[in-house]
């Protein structure tokens, strides 16, 4: 009895290393020396806290300093495929819809409360030490922005 106990003790322990970790969760500070920002000044700082992206579910926050020196914190957790709301410092922002083409990329849509909209890439580098996300927006005025913002892994 002593023996099948240890067994399967120790084939739940083979199971629990043997599932893959999600490559994405993780810290990434963003390397504004390697970022661009046309058409929005960029943050003094800005990191980002990814608790999952995977095939079903996107949950990430991502706390900062603006240009002038203002704290925010801007949340999102939602399904693949599905709109789903991104807050910032509680108040909804904008509706996010992200598609998942590999398992180093996302793609997303997003339509601002405030009638902006945008695209997105994400992409994890091979190493997992790098996200880069390339977005193209329109504001609610019509204004164009693009910028690429580069994080490091933490």
């Amino acid at each position: 009895m002593k023996s099948l106990l240890v067994l399967l003790l120790l084939l739940s322990g083979t199971f629990a290393f043997s599932q893959k970790a999600d490559p994405w969760a993780g810290n990434f500070k963003l390397d504004t020396a390697k970022s661009k920002f046309s058409g929005s000044p960029a943050p003094k700082e800005e990191t980002v806290a990814v608790d999952s992206a995977n095939k079903d579910s996107v949950k990430y926050t991502i706390t900062g300093t603006d240009h002038d020196g203002k704290t925010y914190t801007i949340s999102y957790d939602g399904k693949v495929g599905t709109a789903s709301p991104a807050t910032m410092d509680g108040k909804e922002i904008e509706q996010i819809t992200y598609q998942m083409p590999s398992s180093h990329e996302f793609t997303g849509q997003a339509k601002g409360s405030d009638g902006s909209s945008g695209t997105s890439t994400v992409t994890l580098s091979k190493d997992g030490k790098t996200i880069t996300v390339r977005e193209h927006s329109k504001d609610a005025k019509g204004a164009v922005h693009q910028q690429t913002m580069v994080y490091d892994r933490q």
